[in-house]
């Protein structure tokens, strides 16, 4: 086994291998011939055996040689045309193209400032600074004290933010209904207290920093306006560059069938055109560097392990079984409480290749990306409560990211493979709608013929469910007359899936299309998630397959996991309550 402190192929310390790292030999198969692999526990010395070097492609020469130059005339040119655009755009007044222009300049900028000065030359200061004035300090009072000071200091944020704001009477926010959803919140994280694996050995630095900044990040939203003008953007950027699937569709079958507006039509290609294009970021490293930056602060704020941090971090982005195949190295290693982690945040967000579905029925895309961003920290909260780390983690302080198999030859050879799995989601939705809607129609139709018996007509599934969700509708905010209807949405989600929730709640034909804007809007985040029975089963098969030794650990933590993300998504609602 290689000693930690040797160089890699690239003449780097190994401890600084943090990049994307690519290999074709699984590194699994490499510790189970060496005897190891029965043992969950690998030495400190051991851990790269889990990692391959690094295997990028170098730069040509002569562009290694100008690097500084042209990083430098790209931010002139980039300046020039920002300043252009701002002297020519401002007089016409504001608009949210100006505002995310000049984030991607700044974003630009200070991406190519980094890539030639150290980070740590500006972090390192700021960490000292921290570390005197802040950290030493508290670190110094006892730790139940610490526990209770931050609890404290976090409750009263919350109240002040949610309660001094003067109330909207037009659009139902009124203190009144704010306090029901702060409610909901206690009830909930009680709940989770209450039904902990060891109530002893949570950590409430967690569980406070991820609340926190759940709630900072629906502020940053629903409170002010240039939170709202980005992901306002950015939703309508996600609708506008995947509606042009359509074209394909209609190079492919006509124009005829490209505007007929069914489901299939509308939602299928736009899921293959997402994952092709997922792909190309991917091929790109944009992806990685992306999650791996998540991961990174999730880490340092929060306390939580490498590997769950980025699986975390991806399920908003590429889905509940590919964000385990980044980290798959390490699943077989993992703790319990790891994987009951990752399967959480699986069940606790959903992706973005099925954001463009729920887009097309007329759900509100600004609020299923705020959902899906903000139940990051969310399920790593909520799940630690459930679950506490009671064992060390191979991957604690650590952030590896690591793609199994070879690299693309070019971008598009990428996007014919983000195009074939987005072939095979596509086909695993189809069918799972199909299946799911038959069953419950069926099963509904039996239901309603037993009610007959007894003079009860309309007798169905959701109808029962409804009234046993109804108290988990009031604890999110929502009012008393119709938390009936949400209760069925929420009961369809759990049973169904997401998708056929969102339908309904679409569909003008049914009842739940008269549900208040304030209404909508609050069952919007509280659907958005994977938490079904469905998805245990896809949890189960992908961390199985990835790790066959500790099957058995990820079917006794499937259930906890799923409903622990149904009441991560029901939190995230709570807050959009609280905060609307």
């Amino acid at each position: 086994m290689a000693d930690t402190h040797e160089k890699d192929m690239t003449g780097r310390d190994a401890d600084s291998r943090v990049l994307p790292t690519y290999h074709v030999e699984s590194p699994i198969e490499k510790i189970n011939e060496e005897g190891y692999a029965d043992e969950r526990n690998i030495d400190e010395k051991n851990i790269d055996a889990l990692l391959t070097d690094a295997d990028q492609e170098k730069p040509p020469t002569l562009y290694r040689r100008f690097r500084p130059w042209i990083h430098l005339l790209e931010v002139l040119i980039f300046t020039g045309f920002l300043i252009a655009a701002y002297i020519i755009q401002i007089p016409k007044g504001y608009n949210q193209e100006l505002l995310v222009l000049g984030i991607i300049w700044l974003f630009t900028v200070l991406k190519l400032f980094f890539f030639h000065v150290k980070p740590h030359h500006i972090t390192h200061p700021v960490y000292s600074a921290w570390q005197a004035a802040i950290s030493r300090p508290v670190a110094k009072m006892e730790k139940r004290t610490r526990d209770y000071a931050g609890i404290t200091a976090a409750v009263a944020l919350v109240l002040i933010i949610a309660f001094v704001p003067a109330e909207d009477l037009e659009n139902g926010s009124s203190r009144l209904q704010r306090f029901v959803s702060l409610f909901g919140m206690v009830v909930f994280l009680t709940l989770l207290w209450a039904t902990s694996n060891n109530r002893r050995a949570i950590q409430w630095r967690t569980v406070v920093v991820g609340i926190l900044a759940q709630f900072i990040l629906g502020l940053f939203v629903l409170r002010t306006s240039v939170g709202y003008d980005i992901f306002a953007w950015f939703s309508a950027f996600v609708q506008t560059y995947l509606g042009f699937s359509k074209n394909g569709v209609e190079f492919v079958f006509g124009a005829t069938v490209a505007n007929y507006g069914s489901f299939a039509v509308a939602v299928f290609p736009a899921i293959m055109f997402f994952c092709s294009t997922a792909q190309v970021l991917n091929y790109f490293g944009v992806f990685q560097w992306t999650i791996k930056k998540f991961a990174t602060f999730f880490v340092a704020l929060m306390g939580t392990s490498g590997a769950e941090s980025i699986v975390a971090a991806a399920s908003p982005f590429i889905g509940q079984g590919e964000s385990a195949i980044l980290v798959s190295p390490f699943v077989a290693h993992m703790t319990k409480s790891e994987i009951h982690q990752i399967m959480t945040s699986g069940f606790a967000t959903i992706s973005g290749s099925v954001l463009f579905g729920y887009i097309s029925l007329g759900v509100s895309g600004q609020a299923l990306l705020t959902a899906a961003i903000m139940s990051i920290p969310c399920a790593l909260a909520l799940s630690k409560m459930r679950y506490p780390e009671t064992e060390e983690s191979l991957t604690k302080g650590r952030v590896e990211i690591v793609q199994e198999g070879e690299r693309e030859v070019n971008f598009l050879h990428a996007a014919g493979n983000g195009a074939a799995i987005g072939l095979t989601i596509a086909g695993l939705i189809m069918v799972s709608l199909i299946c799911i809607i038959a069953l419950l129609a069926a099963f509904n139709a039996f239901l309603t013929w037993i009610g007959n018996f007894i003079n009860i007509e309309g007798l169905t599934l959701t109808l029962i469910l409804g009234y046993i969700f109804v108290p988990f509708a009031w604890l999110i905010g929502i009012p008393g007359n119709e938390c009936v209807l949400v209760g069925q949405l929420l009961a369809n989600k759990l049973v169904a899936n997401e998708f056929v929730a969102y339908s309904m709640l679409t569909d003008k034909t049914l009842p739940y299309i008269a549900l208040s804007t304030r209404s909508k809007t609050i069952t919007t985040y509280a659907l958005a998630g994977f938490a079904n029975l469905g998805s245990v089963g896809i949890q189960i098969g992908t961390l199985g397959s990835l790790a066959p030794l500790r099957k058995k650990d990820v079917a006794e933590m499937a259930i906890s996991a799923m409903l622990t993300g149904a009441l991560s998504t029901c939190f995230t609602a709570s807050i959009a309550g609280m905060l609307l």
